[in-house]
């Protein structure tokens, strides 16, 4: 399914998705990627979290356990809101 996205995403599409692997795809093909907490994944970013994300299925991988996310909270969902008016005026100019 991921792959099916990233063939139909194009150059300053935006994407929404809390996948590191998919958003990194997706900066590949020009497209602008956000998370369900409105931050943005960028070429500055997404290594980093790509690192995180391989270094926490290694734990897991091992027998080790990790916290799962919190309960979504009503400020979240305003972070998202503002982050995604921001970036859709940012490309809609």
């Amino acid at each position: 399914m991921d792959f099916a996205l990233v063939n139909l995403v194009q150059k300053g599409d935006v994407v929404v998705t809390q996948d590191y692997g998919l958003a990194a795809m997706c900066l590949a093909r020009g497209a602008r990627a956000l998370n369900q907490d409105g931050m943005e994944y960028t070429g500055d970013n997404i290594d980093a979290l790509l690192l995180a994300r391989h270094t926490a299925k290694k734990i897991r991988n091992g027998g080790g356990r990790l916290k799962g996310p919190s309960k979504r909270t009503a400020e979240q969902d305003k972070a998202f809101v503002a982050a995604l008016m921001a970036l859709l005026h940012e490309v809609c100019r």
